[in-house]
Order: C-alpha cells, then structure tokens, then sequence
C-alpha cells in the first residue's frame, strides 16, 4: 500500500501505449471526463473541466483515506503540514492556466507581484541545477504562506495525490533533500491512480489540438503572469513553455 521513494512527479505526458489494468481503467476514466467537457477556446469551459477532475480526485483520496483509516494505517497528512511544499512540485499547462485565472480574480497586484518574486527566486536557484539535482533541492512553493497554500482550492493534482503515512518521513525529506535514505513513506495507489486520471484528462485536452507540457509550477506561472496573453494563444493551439527534461532523469 505504500510506496517508498524518493522523489515524485508526473510521468512526462507525450503519445505512448496506454496503461495495463487497473490503471487503464482510470485513465479511460479521465479521458472520457475531459471529452465530456470539451474547451471549445473558451477558459471558462476548461475551469468547468479542471474542477470536475479535481473533484473526481478529491473524492478517490477521501474514500481511500477512510479506507486507511479502518485499516489503522491512517494518512498523516493535515492541515498546516507544510514539508512537502518545499520540494519541486510539478503541474501541467492547463492547471497552471486556471490556477493564474484564480490568482487573478482573488489577490491584489501587488500580493500577485509578491508571489510572482517568489516564484523567479525559485526558479532562479532551480534552473541552474541539473534535472535531477532540482527533485532533491528544497525551497518554498511561491504559493507557500505562514504554512497554508494560498492557491489550496486550485492547487495541482500532484499536491492532491501526494499522501503521506508518516509525517516524519516527511520531515526528513524536507532536512536532507540529497539524502538517499531520506524517503517520504507515501501511499503508491493515490499516485498512480491520480496520475493516469491526469493522463486520460491530458490526452482528450491534446485531441482537441491544445498543448499540454509539464514543469515546474513556478516555471509555468512566471510565464503566465510576464505574458497575459498567453492564455488565450494557448486556448488557441499554441505551447506556452517548454517542457521538464524528465528523459534525462531517467537516463542518469
């Protein structure tokens, strides 16, 4: 039930065979939610979208909590809990659309300036490592304050999959981010669940010819937030950002 590892992230989402199993099931399941509620270049139609997979995932994690939590193998996870909000954190084009559209609408210039510095220290100090040395480095999530997600209602489908069985596995984690034997005790279903969901969702999204990359979210963000326009060109087709060499990761 619970998978030990030391770093988590999205597979990089490009064509490849479909999953086996039990996971082909969930990505058929997030495939045809993303069908069911087609874009058509229009953000408010993709915000229906992104929060009926949010939804849909929220409600997988809740009954798989309950579940644990019968069994005596109880998610640790909690409010105010903060240490893996300081790891590299990834999200896809379209949720960081729809989490700078929520930015937008509810903080002022000039917490959305605060938040945008945030971001490019991050990146700053990310973008000069190697793509693995970026997954075992640790610093602040930009949306990351007095230990509470600002963005929490819109936060990435990885921030909602990513659960814990022991908080101090955590902890260590966040102390010795280089450290191998430092692993986060996390629960493997969620994960993998959560990810073909995201998967299948990305796919419909690609069928209707919009790109979907993954990168780090302060990556994305600043994009979005130095460029306004690029919402609407990447409602039109277009790609926004380029994508995490995950492909080097896995080649080291």
């Amino acid at each position: 039930m619970v998978s030990y590892v030391s770093n988590v992230f999205p597979q990089k989402m490009k064509d490849k065979q479909r999953p086996e199993g039990f996971e082909q099931i969930f990505f058929a399941d997030g495939n045809n939610l993303g069908k069911a509620y087609p874009v058509k270049q229009d953000l408010s139609k993709l915000k229906i979208a992104q929060r009926q997979l949010y939804h849909n995932v929220d409600l997988l994690t809740d009954a798989f909590s309950q579940r644990c939590e019968s069994e005596n193998v109880p998610v640790a996870c909690h409010m105010g809990c903060q240490w893996c909000c300081h790891q590299a954190v990834f999200a896809t084009t379209n949720e960081m659309i729809v989490l700078v559209d929520y930015l937008e609408k509810r903080f002022s210039a000039e917490v959305i300036e605060e938040i945008k510095q945030k971001a490019e220290a991050k990146e700053e100090k990310l973008s000069k490592l190697s793509p693995k040395e970026a997954l075992n480095t640790s610093h602040p999530c930009p949306f990351l304050r007095k230990g509470s997600c600002m963005v929490y209602p819109v936060r990435p489908l990885g921030c909602r999959i990513y659960l814990s069985s022991d908080e101090k596995s955590c902890h260590a984690k966040f102390l010795n981010p280089k450290d191998p034997k430092a692993v986060p005790a996390l629960f493997d279903f969620t994960l993998k669940t959560g990810r073909q969901l995201n998967e299948g969702f990305a796919a419909a999204l690609k069928e209707e010819g919009l790109s979907v990359e993954e990168h780090r979210i302060e990556h994305i963000l600043i994009k979005l937030l130095e460029s306004p326009d690029k919402k609407n060109e990447w409602l039109h087709g277009a790609t926004i950002h380029d994508s995490f060499p995950f492909d080097e990761i896995a080649e080291d």
